[in-house]
């Protein structure tokens, strides 16, 4: 072995460096975690079939949450969402792609946190936790973990759950750690994935015992006017405001409990979240150049929520720097934390995963 080790060396190869396994791009390659965003993993349930993942679920299926509970469980990571024509709606597929360029290999130093998104984020924080143990004692090294979109407060959740994770650094891209205006908008426009194809409703958000987990954290859910009294974690205001499910039932007290306990629970969430510890070494890699929604601008007694690359018109004093769906600030609030701020630019929130950029990004930070 010494001698192969030897040739390796004498040839200049960065392919192979003794006691790091080491590969291109990468200094120290440890095993990487990744934790998806919403919709990155399949939904399967034995009677039903899938619930999402498949192209069929784009048009079609069964809902994905109803007032009754929720059907299925995880099942694979999904790469992408298979189209018409043989396209598919990347998800994780080109990210993978550039972290294998980098010298990762998948099984090996490459490993991904497979969850039901339906679910709260302090339950999947706990979930989370125990899969870091996990895989770090079959590995016998400490891991890094990469938390996309909204798995970066998932991340966060696990560092409350165990404030002592056998983890060297942690990085996120377009991480809601403070929320985001745009699940308010999903929330109360509902959300469609392809073209034509069927809206995931309010009412399906909202039967997510987790669907409400990623709106903007108590200190920053601001509205505008500021003193018109409204609080988004006042069920109440949902229902002045005819938002999400009280578009059709205004004065349905099924509805009105549901939301209630909802918002508590997400009260609940933040407060756990600041509570979390700080991980040794934070990257939070956070998109720039696009307006971005902060306030919710209440206009003849509706809520506007425009949503993503929408807000043409909308007050100046409504939005600020982002990645059309993230804020920079919120992209990197982690409290207690003292992060490394890597901005990119970006045409989209998604950009964060699926561009040059932010693959280089990425592997810089995990170097």
């Amino acid at each position: 072995m010494d001698t192969i080790v030897a040739q390796f060396l004498a040839t200049g190869s960065e392919e192979f460096q003794p006691g790091a396994r080491l590969c291109y791009r990468v200094t120290t390659l440890r095993p990487l975690l990744v934790v998806p965003g919403l919709f990155c993993t399949e939904i399967y349930d034995d009677e039903l079939g899938y619930i999402w993942g498949q192209f069929r679920q784009l048009y079609g299926g069964p809902p994905i949450g109803t007032l009754e509970g929720l059907r299925g469980r995880p099942k694979k990571i999904l790469h992408g969402l298979p189209l018409l024509f043989g396209f598919k709606y990347d998800l994780v597929g080109a990210l993978e792609r550039a972290l294998c360029a980098g010298g990762y290999r998948h099984g090996e130093t490459l490993h991904y946190f497979a969850y039901d998104w339906r679910r709260p984020v302090v339950e999947l924080g706990v979930t989370l936790a125990t899969e870091v143990r996990r895989l770090a004692a079959a590995c016998g090294d400490e891991i890094d973990i990469l938390g996309l979109s909204n798995g970066g407060p998932i991340v966060r959740a696990a560092y409350a759950a165990d404030r002592t994770l056998p983890v060297d650094r942690v990085v996120t891209s377009g991480g809601a750690h403070a929320g985001t205006v745009e699940t308010v908008a999903c929330l109360d426009a509902g959300f469609r994935f392809a073209p034509l194809g069927r809206r995931v409703t309010p009412e399906e958000f909202m039967s997510c015992p987790g669907g409400l987990d990623s709106i903007p954290e108590p200190a920053s859910a601001q509205f505008l006017p500021d003193d018109a009294g409204y609080d988004l974690y006042d069920v109440e205001t949902w229902r002045r405001l005819r938002m999400s499910v009280f578009r059709r039932h205004p004065d349905d007290p099924v509805w009105t409990d549901v939301v209630r306990k909802r918002l508590a629970s997400v009260r609940e969430l933040y407060r756990v979240l600041d509570g979390a510890s700080a991980p040794r070494r934070l990257v939070c890699i956070c998109g720039t150049g696009l307006p971005t929604q902060v306030r919710i601008v209440v206009e003849k007694g509706r809520a506007r929520l425009p949503g993503e690359g929408r807000l043409a018109g909308l007050s100046q004093s409504a939005v600020t720097d982002g990645d059309g769906t993230i804020a920079i600030e919120a992209a990197h609030a982690w409290a207690g934390a003292e992060p490394e701020v890597v901005k990119i630019p970006v045409t989209r929130h998604r950009d964060m995963i699926r561009t040059r950029l932010a693959f280089d990004a990425i592997l810089a930070a995990l170097r």
